[in-house]
């Protein structure tokens, strides 16, 4: 069976915020940096106020950590669209290209910008099955991004649980 399909953006965004959820050492920066920046800003807040007794620093202080914890998300989500634009303008982002995948028995051979490769079914670690796309995973932070909007994607998907369910 074979898929043709061409990357976007948002499929390598989506992935990639994906990837943070998903493994730990990242997601225990991202949860750190979300808790402890605001957490930071809010005992120093504290600190101004008992101490110096300056009640509009201390408050400002505190309203700002309450905006590190309710807006940290969005920052965190911008950031990395920014960081992966970059890398898209540095060149370094060629996974947007045409894709070809054919799939049997024994594995996937890809095909992207005049390279091909082979991916044995073994090598697989996860499949990741959303609503949008499915991702294989190769190592916990690098995998392949197959759209489910494409014609022979759910043939796609099954074979997938199939081969790397059972390997």
């Amino acid at each position: 069976m074979s898929l043709t399909y061409t990357l976007t953006f948002e499929d390598w965004v989506e992935f990639t915020l994906d990837t943070h959820q998903r493994v730990p050492q990242m997601r225990r920066i991202r949860t750190f940096s979300h808790y402890a920046i605001g957490t930071v800003y809010a005992i120093f807040g504290l600190m101004v106020m008992l101490k110096y007794d300056e009640m509009s620093y201390g408050i400002s202080f505190l309203f700002l950590s309450l905006a590190w914890f309710v807006l940290f998300p969005k920052y965190h989500k911008r950031r990395t669209i920014k960081y992966l634009q970059k890398i898209l303008k540095d060149g370094s982002g060629d996974m947007l290209a045409a894709h070809t995948l054919d799939y049997d028995q024994s594995g996937i051979h890809i095909q992207r910008d005049g390279q091909s490769s082979k991916i044995e079914w073994t090598s697989f670690q996860d499949l990741i099955v959303t609503e949008q796309r499915v991702y294989l995973k190769l190592e916990p932070t690098q995998g392949l991004i197959v759209p489910r909007n494409i014609v022979g994607s759910e043939q796609f998907v099954e074979a997938c649980k199939i081969h790397i369910t059972a390997s």
